[in-house]
């Protein structure tokens, strides 16, 4: 494969290399998490700072290294700017580009998750009420697309479909009353809210309010499934 390749690119973040370059994370439709240099970029006439802040939507041009890529141009496809605009989208979009960035390894190709994490911004753009709901969605999606999504029908140990109070991410989801392992109380409100999220797709999700409490336990739920199968720990809450 050729060193130098173009390919589309969305920003989940960046960090400081050095006194005027940067280390920005490229979630790319055609080769998963590509963590890139962009040289001068912090300097002031430097032709790529506007265009590297999360969420913005770029075709790229790269030059494939050993462990970081080093970008040599940029479009802008969609800037998403509205999203970084309002407190609550930008905090509910934060929250899912966190959990994306933790949960997939560089250099992995994952273009379904490309393609959810397209189908969340263009959503989020839209969203004037109920992010939290989308960003949950969204969430749930990406275990799902990641293999690790819970029981939530019925019980992880034995498969009883009713009375199930407590959710383990040890044993896989919900656990009814009599089966043992480590776990915490959900109520049923909260499974059905899961259930709604994950059946649904993003465009009827978009616009939704869910209880207050059924939204943190469903977080929590997401937070500790991603602690014990994927060895990350979620730490941008979405409000």
């Amino acid at each position: 494969m050729p060193p130098n390749y173009s390919t589309e690119a969305i920003v989940l973040g960046s960090h400081k290399l050095r006194d005027a370059d940067r280390v920005v994370n490229l979630f790319t439709a055609e080769r998963g998490k590509v963590p890139t240099v962009v040289k001068g970029v912090r300097k002031v006439k430097s032709r790529f700072g506007g265009r590297l802040e999360p969420f913005t939507y770029l075709q790229v041009q790269l030059h494939e290294g050993r462990n970081l890529h080093t970008l040599t141009g940029a479009d802008t496809i969609k800037t998403h700017a509205v999203i970084r605009e309002r407190p609550s989208t930008l905090q509910a979009g934060l929250a899912f580009i966190d959990m994306l960035n933790r949960v997939t390894h560089d250099f992995e190709k994952r273009p379904r998750s490309f393609n959810l994490l397209v189908r969340f911004l263009n959503e989020m753009d839209e969203a004037t009420a109920g992010c939290i709901a989308l960003t949950l969605a969204a969430e749930l999606k990406l275990l799902l697309l990641s293999g690790f999504l819970p029981h939530l029908e019925t019980c992880a140990s034995c498969g009883a479909d009713e009375n199930l109070p407590r959710f383990s991410a040890q044993v896989g989801g919900t656990l009814c009353e009599n089966c043992k392992g480590e776990s915490f109380q959900v109520n049923d409100r909260t499974l059905t809210t899961m259930r709604f999220l994950l059946e649904k797709p993003l465009a009827e999700v978009t616009g939704t309010e869910i209880d207050e409490n059924a939204a943190r336990e469903t977080w929590r739920c997401v937070r500790e499934v991603c602690r014990y199968h994927l060895g990350t720990d979620l730490r941008v809450e979405p409000w």
